[in-house]
């Protein structure tokens, strides 16, 4: 049943693999998909949004959206859950300079908030890592770019949970069609009491790709260090200096 599933991934792959010939360059096409499910209270949802706010506000980080050999990236938000409840994103933004940079960091730290702050985050449910990879996967095939470089950043506060009524795939899946894709699966696990070790899954279990890697949040409170490390290695990643294929490293 497993190598049906895979075959199946994978054939799916290989017939959106194909780029539109209208789609715009970039150095790098990057989905940061944000954990949106029922253990993300409000606090720590604003913030993960501060955090990836104030990085793209960052000098360092604008300096390497530009630097790169087509001098601009594509970015999208994804707050995900499980299978079974929507998944929202901020739609794609083209960064090329310190002004687009921070329009898109009022983007995200109001995504899914109103004028007085309120969280309207609209997720709720499991831990779908699986859903998440996979509904950026989406996002990446329906945008109008074409980057040298497609990566998913997947940050979180848990293992992925599993439910008898959930439709949608899980992660050992998903992965298998972001390596058809060739799209990197990076991680951001935020440690907590619940699983203080949550860095050991997302490097046995969620990362995927040349390169692909881990930075840890020691709790929400550490996120906005985390983010701004992890986004700077990711868009500024010279890939010549990758790892081969299937190797990790975890960086703290």
């Amino acid at each position: 049943m497993v190598k049906q599933v895979s075959g199946l991934l994978l054939l799916f792959a290989l017939v959106f693999h194909a780029a539109s010939a209208s789609a715009e360059e970039v150095d790098l096409e990057l989905v940061i998909a944000m954990d949106g499910s029922g253990s993300i209270s409000a606090q720590e949802y604003l913030l993960q949004l501060d955090g990836t706010a104030d990085a793209f506000r960052d000098p360092a980080v604008q300096t390497a959206i530009a630097s790169g050999p087509v001098g601009r990236i594509a970015v999208s938000v994804l707050l995900w859950s499980d299978a079974a409840f929507p998944k929202f994103n901020t739609g794609w933004h083209l960064l090329d300079s310190p002004e687009s940079a921070n329009r898109f960091a009022s983007v995200v730290r109001n995504f899914r908030v109103d004028e007085n702050r309120r969280i309207d985050i609209g997720g709720g449910g499991g831990t779908g890592i699986g859903a998440g990879v996979e509904e950026a996967l989406k996002l990446m095939r329906s945008n109008n770019h074409e980057g040298l470089r497609k990566v998913i950043d997947v940050s979180g506060d848990g293992i992925e949970t599993e439910f008898w009524f959930s439709k949608g795939l899980m992660i050992r899946d998903a992965k298998l069609l972001a390596e058809a894709e060739r799209v990197t699966v990076n991680g951001l696990p935020i440690l907590n009491q619940d699983f203080p070790q949550l860095d050991r899954y997302y490097r046995e279990e969620v990362i995927s790709g040349p390169g692909a890697f881990v930075v840890v949040a020691d709790g929400f409170r550490d996120f906005k260090r985390a983010i701004r490390k992890k986004l700077l290695r990711e868009i500024s990643s010279n890939i010549s200096a990758l790892p081969e294929a299937g190797k990790s490293d975890l960086v703290r």
